[in-house]
């Protein structure tokens, strides 16, 4: 039983009416003026809409049965209009919608003991609005216009798709994302795009917009929403949905998927896994705040173009000891320590050649928010964890199919624009996926649990394949020596790297010093006696 099935979906509500009373007619849809709105369900419609997987209002009201708004406590099916404009109503709940899925969430935490929401999974897609470009120079504008009249043409998600991995290699930071537009500016008639001189017109101003560009003319285009989801590790069922513009960097858009999450579990997850786009320092600070392990791959940054080696710590985050230089091991984490509550580490020397090297030393997390990690980058789980993300993709394509949010072609986005009408069916989704969940596994009151496969386990020699990478990288790099010849070499050529770095910075104090005298003395003039 996958609840495909409006039916199916209706009996289990039926069963389990206080997990979704937040959502009852009486309790969101309250009327302060005009005639009252005849007894009916509308949410339990929405989810029965949100279900079909059709994008097209006009077509699912046609296609559903009289049946269907029976079961949903209506007299006779409403008209199209009245079932448009409650729908529209409800955009502005679609935190409730969220929240019956988080009660859901939380059931499914308890019957798992933990296992649900342990670790996440972040990624995001694109999510098409149904808009155009229309050409929109006027008044003063027109002096500078190039008289480019036709429509541009749309551009595929897929050319967005890949400007955003692109960017995502590179430097971060906190612009927002417009392509090839030279500005953006939101009136009462929506948002308008410059681009090559001429301003554009887009009827969702809700979106963002990608600007494609040839000989100083706008050639394509692709205006639409970034779809953020966190999948948990142990179901693959998502547990949060944050859309945003696209024109939103994915780190900036990330603290309110977080926050969702968190809030759905209960609690903070004990793992993020992610990918690049979401590797900044901002992100790592608020996992390891929390105490959550960020598994996310390293990623330049404008004072940092490759990885390197530092005195306290090395390439990969593992701490040295302070006295001999050695790599050191993991002892202990504490999120919150001293008189301002920051994150530190401990850990001891694995090679303690002196009787300070067998102490117990730390350091302060805050040093390097990306390197410095509550799970280290070579220990097994944090190697299980970055090799399994890829198998958490699919939860876009899935969730296309199934529930139809994020279309990224004409024919399953919506036709409604806005932000609100992408959110809502996101939020609807998240109640019928943990709906599914929680009674497949028999997590809901007096159900039997039908999925009966036994859990998927890696053996330890399978965990420790994982590692042998990173393993070997840092043995080949002198980072993780096993002799003492080897250890003295890397300490030697830390020793020789400080002694060019002395000598550089001892040059360049004696050329300030010799630029100082000269400016003085083109200044004083020569002195007379």
């Amino acid at each position: 039983m996958t609840l495909a099935r409006w039916e199916d979906m209706f009996d289990l509500l039926d069963a389990h009416q206080t997990l979704w009373s937040p959502l009852r007619a009486s309790a969101l849809l309250t009327q302060g003026e005009g005639r009252p709105r005849r007894p009916g369900e509308w949410a339990l419609a929405y989810l029965a809409y949100a279900n079909s997987a059709e994008p097209d209002l006009l077509r699912w009201h046609r296609a559903a049965p009289p049946e269907l708004w029976q079961r949903a406590g209506f007299a006779k099916p409403p008209s199209y209009h009245s079932t448009y404009e409650t729908f529209i109503v409800l955009e502005a709940h679609e935190a409730v919608f969220r929240a019956v899925a988080a009660e859901l969430v939380k059931v499914a935490v308890k019957a798992s003991s933990g296992k649900v929401g342990h670790a996440l999974h972040v990624d995001g897609t694109e999510a098409e609005t149904h808009s155009r470009l229309i050409h929109d120079c006027g008044g003063r504008e027109l002096t500078s216009c190039k008289r480019q009249m036709s429509e541009p043409r749309r551009a595929s998600p897929s050319d967005a798709r890949d400007e955003r991995h692109l960017l995502a290699i590179q430097a971060p930071d906190d612009e927002q994302v417009w392509g090839a537009a030279e500005k953006m500016a939101a009136d009462e008639r929506g948002l308008r795009v410059q681009v090559g001189g001429c301003w554009y017109r887009l009827s969702d101003a809700d979106a963002g917009i990608r600007a494609y560009t040839r000989d100083g003319k706008i050639k394509k285009f692709w205006s639409g929403y970034y779809n953020l989801k966190a999948t948990d590790h142990y179901t693959g069922a998502v547990l949060a949905v944050h859309v945003c513009s696209a024109s939103t960097q994915e780190h900036n858009a990330y603290p309110t998927l977080y926050k969702q999450a968190k809030e759905a579990i209960g609690s903070a997850p004990r793992a993020v896994v992610a990918d690049r786009g979401f590797s900044v320092s901002s992100v790592f600070e608020a996992h390891t705040r929390d105490g959550v392990a960020s598994v996310i791959p390293w990623r330049k940054t404008t004072h940092e173009s490759v990885r390197i080696d530092r005195d306290r710590y090395d390439r990969h985050g593992i701490p040295r000891c302070q006295h001999c230089g050695s790599e050191c091991s993991f002892h202990r984490f504490n999120p919150a320590t001293g008189p301002n509550q920051e994150p530190r580490l401990w850990f001891r020397c694995t090679r303690p050649g002196a009787a300070a090297c067998q102490q117990e030393q730390s350091i302060l997390c805050k040093e390097n928010w990306r390197s410095l990690l509550p799970l280290w980058r070579t220990t097994e789980a944090y190697q299980v964890l970055r090799v399994s993300h890829d198998n958490y993709e699919n939860a876009h394509h899935r969730w296309r199919e199934r529930y139809a949010v994020a279309g990224d072609s004409r024919a399953d986005r919506p036709k409604r624009r806005g932000l609100g009408v992408q959110q809502l069916r996101a939020s609807a989704a998240l109640v019928i996926e943990w709906l599914t969940v929680c009674h497949r596994q028999g997590w809901l009151p007096g159900s039997v649990a039908i999925n009966t496969d036994p859990e998927m386990k890696l053996s330890s020699d399978e965990a420790a394949s994982y590692t042998s990478r990173i393993l070997r990288t840092r043995e080949d790099a002198g980072l993780s020596v096993t002799s003492t010849a080897g250890l003295l070499a890397h300490q030697a050529e830390i020793a020789e790297a400080r002694e060019r770095a002395s000598e550089a910075i001892r040059k360049g104090h004696k050329t300030i010093r010799q630029r100082q005298a000269g400016a003085r003395g083109v200044t004083e003039g020569p002195r007379r006696r």
